[in-house]
């Protein structure tokens, strides 16, 4: 005799004493603190794959470029209140009409180019470019902006 898919899993279910598809303290926890897939589950599937645990450095990477866009931004209106141009048209516009809109539309598009970059962290371009090398590389270009900044603002002030 067979018993039906459902039956099963309710018997399952009262046997561990809660239902798994629930949301529970157990589950949050699992989320958020649980390390779960690191690599692939096949060889050949290392390359373009998505994983659940990407490590610290990532996360290093991508709260330090953040940090440096917030400078960025704060040099940028230093120096435009002491005289300078924003060389980006669309950035330009922004400032010209909402300091704030500028500041929230600058950070939210870094931000959302770092969670596409964090997402796709084990794929290549072209087969040739790794994203994981892009992110890092990423850190130093934007250290040499800064760098750029205030040594403009030496000059300025």
């Amino acid at each position: 005799m067979k018993l039906h898919p459902k039956t099963i899993n309710d018997r399952a279910v009262e046997q561990r004493g809660e239902d798994r598809r629930r949301f529970s303290r157990h589950t949050l926890f699992g989320t958020l603190f649980i390390n779960r897939r690191h690599n692939s589950r096949r060889q050949e599937d290392l390359l373009n794959s998505y994983v659940d645990w990407y490590g610290p450095w990532p996360l290093i990477a991508t709260l330090m470029i953040i940090l440096m866009c917030c400078l960025d931004a704060f040099f940028t209106l230093v120096l435009i209140s002491h005289g300078a141009l924003e060389m980006n048209v669309f950035m330009d516009w922004l400032i010209q009409r909402n300091i704030q809109a500028f500041a929230v539309v600058k950070i939210a598009v870094t931000s959302l180019a770092l969670v596409v970059l964090v997402m796709h962290f084990n794929f290549r371009i072209y087969r040739i470019f790794a994203v994981r090398y892009l992110m890092y590389a990423l850190v130093p270009v934007y250290m040499l902006l800064i760098a750029h900044e205030i040594n403009l603002l030496y000059k300025v002030v």
